[in-house]
């Protein structure tokens, strides 16, 4: 796996622009207009390589503000996390110091040390004008013709003296007037122009600068979600099982900056830092899709990028965003699926009591297995990791796995059914249940899925929505009551209307169950494509146990 800095940077800048608010390119933009302005100044091409990777990376401080709110970033506190980040990487160092510097002033009002004059370095001098006529641009309307954006990019030398270098912006008007650098930087495809702009003598990036990235993003993606050492512990164990498997040197560091990348679609489209309601859900669903759409854009990532987009995908088609199922994935994405199943329930698992946590995440992996949802050789290949062999079990046994592993007394249950065929088979162990535990309470939740954001909900469509649902909702009543009939002073029924998968975990936690029990599959195909796996979604996050019946 060959790579060069500017394959790697240019498309992961665009996840900067994204999660600060700023429009996608702008990054791009401060970097070639940085380059250009140090050409135009009489730097060399090292300079000017090193003044484009400085303009590039001069706000990544930003996605790693302590408040969480970019919107609200310390300003104090940008560059210099800026210029961290930077540090860690095998750029020229004079690219730390273009990025720490790139927030003062010429008069000494910037921050973070009010440097003036010829105190800050001619690099970070240069790189402010860049960033100051890239945002610039930012605020200006789609729709404003070019010439009225160029005029509001000039009146920025009305600051020469106060803000900016003199010397810094008469180089920088001088550019203005060549077609070429106006169109590029300001016109209206310059996002995907600049692209293309390679900074001249792009130097390689070796293997080892090359997974540093790929665990810094996977880090900024942990930090969003709340879990920062998550992408580290899935590519511990991805390295681990794809050693297990036989994979050769290449396809393990493949595998390995797979790991470390596989989360960062959380990155995408977060201008404010945190998700809510729908979008949260969606980005849930298809955050793996566009992890693969970001790292096909880098030479080299071909691989990793088809293994990371279906680390969310079950071996028997039940999971997302394609549901794509046997022998559709390749080995090493099986690798990456029962990888981070191992991390997340090592994660539920956290501060249970007792020496069988490693012969529970044994007996979760067996019945994954057994269940077809998981890779068998993987999954036995990970329960030789966790050190421990567990006794053969039947398939009826497997619907029991939870509670006889887990589970020592059940007087809460709570049943979360659709109304799908799936559901009437998971009715039955919850039957099953009822009988063997004469104190168990069980609650039948249904949850009517709110219409997402994205559809046009007029009135007349969410009346007809609202009188579908309450009658379809009384028909599982009926139905499930039915089948309770025998235990119906311990069976209640619950009506909601939310995200299935948020609404019974909340369920869950608000009634504090024993036990929770869905089933594989919803009303349809198209519903699990659009909506995603409910039980994956339920399995993801309840804090509680989870009995998934197919």
């Amino acid at each position: 796996m060959h790579m060069k800095w500017f394959d790697a940077l240019n498309p992961l800048s665009s996840i900067f622009d994204l999660m600060s608010g700023a429009r996608v390119g702008r990054s791009r933009r401060v970097a070639y207009l940085a380059a250009k302005i140090g050409l135009g100044a009489g730097l060399g091409l090292r300079e000017a390589r090193t003044l484009y990777f400085a303009g590039l990376l001069h706000d990544v401080g930003a996605l790693v503000s302590p408040s969480g709110d970019f919107k609200r970033r310390d300003p104090t506190f940008v560059p210099v996390a800026s210029a961290q980040w930077v540090r860690s990487l095998d750029l020229d160092p004079w690219t730390e110091v273009f990025v720490g510097q790139s927030w003062e002033n010429w008069d000494g009002s910037g921050v973070p040390f009010g440097l003036r004059g010829r105190e800050i370095s001619l690099g970070a001098r240069i790189v402010r004008v860049a960033r100051e006529a890239a945002q610039v641009m930012d605020r200006a309307p789609m729709d404003v013709p070019l010439a009225e954006r160029l005029a509001r990019v000039r009146a920025i030398g009305q600051r020469a003296g106060e803000v900016f270098d003199p010397d810094v912006v008469r180089v920088f008007e001088e550019l203005l007037g060549h077609p070429e650098v106006v169109l590029d930087a300001f016109g209206p495809y310059s996002p995907f122009v600049l692209l293309s702009k390679r900074p001249a003598g792009d130097a390689p990036m070796s293997s080892e600068d090359a997974v540093k990235l790929a665990r810094m993003f996977g880090r900024l993606a942990g930090v969003l979600r709340g879990t920062p050492n998550h992408a580290e512990r899935v590519a511990g164990w991805a390295m681990s099982l794809g050693e297990e498997m036989g994979l050769s040197e290449r396809d393990l560091y493949s595998l390995n900056i797979a790991a470390y990348y596989h989360d960062v679609g959380w990155l995408v489209g977060n201008p404010g830092g945190t998700f809510g309601g729908d979008v949260q859900e969606e980005r849930e669903r298809l955050h793996s899709y566009y992890t693969q759409a970001f790292l096909q854009q880098i030479p080299g990532l071909e691989g990793p990028a088809i293994w990371t987009g279906q680390h969310h995908e079950r071996i028997d088609g039940t999971g997302y965003p394609e549901g794509l199922a046997g022998e559709m994935l390749s080995l090493p994405s099986r690798i990456l699926q029962v990888a981070e199943f191992l991390v997340d329930q090592e994660m539920a698992l956290q501060g249970k009591e007792g020496a069988g946590i490693k012969r529970r995440l044994a007996r979760l992996l067996h019945a994954e297995e057994l269940a077809g949802r998981l890779d068998g050789p993987v999954c036995r290949a990970a329960m030789k990791r966790v050190s421990h062999d567990p006794e053969p079990a039947s398939r009826d046994q497997e619907h029991f796995y939870h509670l006889s592993s887990e589970v020592s007394e059940m007087k809460k249950v709570l049943f979360a059914t659709d109304g799908s065929e799936a559901s009437k088979k998971a009715e039955e162990m919850v039957a099953d249940i009822l009988s063997k535990w004469t104190e168990a309470e069980v609650t039948v939740l249904y949850v009517s899925q709110t219409v997402p954001y994205y559809y046009e909900a007029t009135p007349d469509l969410l009346a007809n929505l609202s009188q579908y649902e309450e009658s379809w909702a009384k028909q599982i009543e009926e139905t499930v009551m039915n089948t309770f009939k025998d235990y119906k002073d311990r069976v209640r029924f619950k009506h909601l209307v939310g995200h299935p998968a948020t609404a019974i975990c909340d369920v869950a936690d608000e009634e504090n169950v024993d036990l929770i029990v869905v089933g594989t599959h919803g009303r349809g195909a198209i519903d699990r494509v659009l909506l995603g796996s409910v039980s994956h979604g339920v399995l993801n996050r309840a804090k509680h146990s989870v009995l998934v019946v197919r």
